[in-house]
């Protein structure tokens, strides 16, 4: 848990930097609608604002408070 919203998402996009793999995220609906080719989406890089297939549009979204912390997560919108 992070004191502020802001402390979340960074420590989010700093654990991300150390990955190589994609962010499922949450609104996730891409396989619903596959390509032509039938290819499905590996997820959210956690820096573009769009997923791997293009289908959604991603951001770092938080919850919580000020008096139990933050946590930042990856969602669509």
């Amino acid at each position: 848990m992070f004191k502020t919203a802001d402390e979340a998402i960074k420590a989010a996009e700093k654990a991300n930097e150390m990955s190589d793999n994609y962010i499922i995220f949450d609104g996730m609906n891409c396989n619903d609608y596959l390509s032509a080719d039938g290819v499905e989406c590996e997820g959210w890089d956690g820096e573009s604002r769009r997923c791997e297939c293009g289908n959604r549009r991603v951001y770092w979204a938080t919850y919580g408070d000020n008096t139990s912390g933050f946590i930042a997560y990856a969602e669509a919108y």
